[in-house]
C-alpha cells in the first residue's frame, strides 16, 4: 500500500494539466464522438441537443436529461457537445474530485510503515489441530419445523381423546378404555 502511494503521489507530481489523465481522455473521446451532432439553445445556459431521443442540458445547473452529470459529476456526452457550443472550458464544468489538485491532496499524506514486532520462537509440537468430525445422522431429516425463540406453539384440542395438548387424532396415545 505505501508503494501505491507514493507511485500515485509522485505520478500526480508531474501532471500540468486541470483534469486527471483519465478524465481528460474521455471528454477528448466524448468531444470526439459529439462533433457533428445539432445543438440548439434556448437561453445563455439552456440547450437542446438534437439526437434520437433529444436531451435537454443546462449547463449553469449542471443537469441533464439524461442524468449522468447530476449522478456521477462528469459530463456525458450531451453535456460535452452543449457545453463545446457555448465555447465555454469543459474543465470547468467537470466535479472538483476529477481535478488534479484533489488527486494530489488524497496522495499527499503517507503511509508510514509499521516496526516489526519481535517474536518469540515459534516451537512446532508435531500436533495440528484439525477440525471437528461431522457426521450426519442416520435415518430420514426430520420433517417438523423448527421453531424459532419466541414462537408460540398453538395450543390443538385432540379428536380423539377430546383432551387439549400437543397432540393430535393421528399422534394420540391416550387409552380410550374406561378404567373399571
Amino acid at each position: 500500500m505505501m508503494k501505491l502511494m507514493c507511485l500515485r503521489r509522485e505520478r500526480a507530481s508531474k501532471w500540468e494539466q486541470v483534469i486527471c489523465p483519465y478524465g481528460e481522455s474521455r471528454l477528448e473521446n466524448l468531444y470526439d464522438l459529439v462533433k457533428t451532432w445539432k445543438v440548439i439553445p434556448s437561453s445563455a445556459d439552456i440547450f437542446e441537443v438534437d439526437t434520437d431521443p433529444s436531451v435537454c442540458v443546462d449547463i449553469g445547473r449542471r443537469t441533464c436529461s439524461c442524468c449522468w452529470w447530476q449522478l456521477n459529476g462528469f459530463p456525458c456526452c450531451y453535456d460535452v457537445c452543449a457545453i463545446k457550443y457555448s465555447g465555454k472550458d469543459l474543465n470547468l464544468y467537470v466535479e472538483r474530485y476529477f481535478h488534479v489538485e484533489s488527486y494530489r491532496q488524497v496522495y499527499s499524506k503517507p503511509i508510514y510503515p509499521v516496526a516489526s514486532l519481535l517474536k518469540g520462537d515459534v516451537v512446532d509440537c508435531g500436533t495440528s489441530i484439525l477440525p471437528p468430525l461431522s457426521k450426519k445422522p442416520p435415518g430420514r431429516p426430520k420433517k417438523k419445523r423448527i421453531r424459532s425463540n419466541g414462537e408460540k406453539v398453538r395450543e390443538m384440542k385432540c379428536g380423539r381423546c377430546g383432551k387439549m395438548g400437543n397432540h393430535n387424532k393421528l399422534t394420540c396415545k391416550e387409552d380410550l378404555r374406561p378404567d373399571f
